[in-house]
């Protein structure tokens, strides 16, 4: 039985461990296989920015110049690029430094950093505004973060220009592996000499491979930026360890490849991965036949699938924790969320419990297919990879609202104190309470589909929302203080320009109102995989070509007569956006944003103020409705009860009865099973008065105990 190595390629975000190599660790050593993992992505970010390597650069830049003149460098010679080249030894003093205050070793680094003239300068502070107007709402530590961050950007612009333009902290040669109809784009970069970045790669690789000597290497490959650096890695084994047979799986072959007829690519590999991997890898080691694999003989059907409890728990074991870093981007909050601090990357369930968005992947196995696993083995995994990693701050997927809520009443009643971000659907099922209960458990921000903001392409793409059911979830994350990102999409089949500039007055609205925090629009793109892919016609438009690609198959083209300029729509819509989350031009008519002429909105002024006068669904009387108390201390006294929280506390009066009945419900409604419902708590409050519960569960003193903790789930 065969032993592997798992491995990251670069680039992925560098804050926080990718959780695939985790979980297929966690799943392997449990039956029986020796696997290890290695991040090699943060590994060659921490070599990258090093005075060593910067060092190499810089003369590598000085050496290319002195051979071939300054008139024939072209854009390599350009003023920012000869700036950082004449501040090189600032950038090669401090880079140490600004890495071990990124990766929270040199915190009182903040001070100087933000001083404004510790740091050499070049292109991207050109449009930074004086920290005190820019940050005046930022700590210290954020603000040298940015600045930070600015600083590692100069730097990449710089290897970009003189080294590789396929560099990116997050991305590696992106642009050649989107759309990849043939293999030989990508092979015609393989065949060149490999960069100095490639060869720091390949000799950390290497290394790797010496102490762990596996028979196996497995890299996984989440996004197209990851493809290059793969078969890269895949290449230079082939050529030092001929016996060591490649592995590549990820999300981007399970959507990108499954199609494929070139078989190139088997040069570099020897597998290509499908789907979850963990049985399939299994099979692989057992030297049994590769199902759910393709191999240059073909697709290798049958692979067996697991539920997400024999998943089990993600393993970061053996991963270089003190090694990641944090970014920080201010014009997205949600953005900055991501890149910003040390994330245990979780699933919470497999799949998407709705699966039903035209535009999305559902017909694949790990969207399609939703299985999820009890709230206590979550928040047993929860404190397994919380004492393991030391980080108490956890990023989920795959978030249905039942499971977020017994998730929250677990959290609870453990008395943890984690904080969490997560993924949902902007439905009804998210109450005020329910919102509220999530805060108190941890949660500090939600992420969710908006889309086009269209009740017509909203019901079209079958997103099973509504824009005022979206409103009012948001109003309820916003008032429990939870930072709402917005997904939003433009350019669907059918979409006219009148339903764009319509979206875009929905968006104000909501930045208006203050509901949406952060927000990201997407030009739509149809795939192979989605309901809208797979039936064009009934979306309204016709597909173009009907022959597979040789290699990658993924979007599908359209025609559609759209009849206005979706590159001019896209330009307003990010400029517009920028501008609200910046606190900007929110009064400003939606038309003004676009270069071209379009049409005024027909969306009415008051439509999102409208929604959100609408009732919380948690106020509405319910006997099936849950009901918790997580307020502080609540004692019996004179005038009635008092009420506790963590920075308040307030005199209810009752009558005698009333204050005995609410101590009896307070010390029954906890977060411990089993529950009680509110139809239990209607029968009980007869024993204590004569009068009808509606008159109390109407009446101000009943909203005062909800504030306080008091609240139906």
């Amino acid at each position: 039985m065969g032993k592997i190595l798992l491995v990251t390629p670069p680039f992925l975000q560098p804050n926080s461990p990718y959780p695939a190599t985790a979980y297929l660790k966690s799943y392997l050593a449990r039956h029986g296989h020796r696997a290890e993992q290695y991040d090699l992505s943060v590994e060659l970010l921490g070599e990258i920015f090093s005075k060593t390597f910067l060092e190499r650069v810089f003369t590598a830049y000085a050496e290319h110049k002195s051979a071939r003149g300054e008139e024939a460098l072209g854009d390599a010679a350009d003023a920012n690029l000869e700036r950082i080249y004449a501040l090189r030894s600032q950038y090669t003093a401090t880079i140490e430094g600004v890495m071990a205050f990124l990766r929270g070793e040199e915190p009182t680094l903040a001070t100087a950093v933000c001083r404004g003239d510790f740091l050499p300068q070049a292109g991207r502070f050109e449009t930074m505004s004086p920290p005190g107007e820019e940050f005046g709402w930022m700590g210290i530590q954020d603000c040298a973060k940015y600045i930070c961050t600015l600083y590692l950007q100069d730097i990449s612009d710089f290897i970009r220009a003189t080294v590789t333009p396929a560099f990116e902290i997050v991305r590696y040669a992106e642009h050649l592996s989107l759309s990849l109809a043939e293999f030989s784009t990508l092979e015609a970069e393989l065949l060149r000499p490999m960069n100095i970045i490639e060869e720091r790669m390949t000799e950390l690789l290497f290394a790797a491979i010496a102490e762990h000597r596996p028979d196996f290497v497995a890299f996984t490959v989440p996004f197209p930026g990851n493809l290059l650096a793969a078969l890269r890695c895949g290449q230079q084994i082939k050529l030092r360890y001929p016996d060591i047979r490649v592995i590549m799986g990820g999300g981007y072959p399970t959507t990108e490849l499954r199609l494929m007829s070139d078989r190139s690519v088997f040069a570099y590999v020897d597998y290509i991965v499908l789907d979850d991997g963990e049985t399939t890898l299994a099979r692989i080691l057992e030297e049994k036949e590769p199902t759910g694999a393709i191999t240059a003989e073909g697709y290798h059907t049958g692979a067996e699938r697991i539920s997400h409890r024999e998943r089990g728990c993600p393993d970061f074991s053996g991963l270089p924790l003190s090694k990641y870093f944090s970014l920080c981007e201010v014009t997205n909050p949600m953005h900055r969320l991501w890149s910003d601090g040390r994330w245990n990357k979780m699933m919470l369930a497999h799949g998407c419990y709705w699966a039903k968005c035209a535009f999305c992947d559902t017909s694949l196995d790990y969207i399609g297919r939703y299985d999820a696993v009890t709230a206590a083995e979550l928040a047993d995994w929860m404190d397994t990879v919380a004492a393991q990693t030391g980080s108490r701050g956890f990023h989920f997927v795959a978030a249905p609202p039942r499971l977020l809520r017994d998730l929250s009443l677990e959290l609870l009643r453990r008395g943890r104190r984690y904080t969490w971000w997560t993924n949902i659907r902007f439905e009804r099922a998210f109450t005020g309470d329910l919102c509220r209960l999530m805060a108190a458990a941890g949660c500090i921000a939600v992420w969710g589909g908006l889309e086009v903001a269209s009740d017509r392409l909203l019901e079209m793409i079958g997103k099973g929302i509504t824009i005022e059911q979206a409103t009012i979830a948001m109003r309820n994350f916003y008032e429990a203080g939870i930072m709402v990102h917005a997904y939003l999409m433009y350019g669907l089949p059918t979409q006219t320009l009148q339903e764009t500039v319509d979206a875009l007055e929905v968006v104000r609205q909501l930045f208006r109102a203050e509901l949406v925090g952060s927000a990201f629009w997407h030009r739509y793109a149809m795939t192979v995989h989605s309901p809208s892919g797979q039936n064009p016609e009934r979306f309204g438009v016709r597909r173009k070509g009907s022959v597979p690609n040789p290699f990658a198959n993924n979007e599908v083209f359209f025609s559609d007569n759209r009849g206005y300029d979706i590159g001019m729509v896209g330009d307003a819509l990010r400029l517009s956006l920028a501008n609200y989350m910046a606190g900007n031009g929110l009064d400003r008519s939606v038309h003004k944003w676009f270069a071209a002429k379009v049409p005024h909105t027909t969306v009415e002024e008051s439509l999102i103020a409208g929604h959100l006068i609408k009732p919380d669904a948690s106020r509405i009387f319910d006997e099936q409705a849950r009901l918790v108390w997580i307020g502080g201390s609540m004692e019996r006294i004179e005038e009635g009860i008092r009420v506790r929280s963590n920075s308040e506390e307030k005199t209810l009066r009752f009558s005698s009865a009333e204050a005995d009945f609410l101590l009896h419900v307070a010390g029954i409604c906890g977060t411990a099973e089993p529950p009680v419902f509110l139809g239990r708590i209607k029968e009980l409050y007869a024993e204590y008065s004569h009068e009808p519960f509606a008159i109390l569960y109407h009446s101000k003193k009943w909203d005062i105990l909800r504030s306080y903790g008091l609240l139906q789930v």
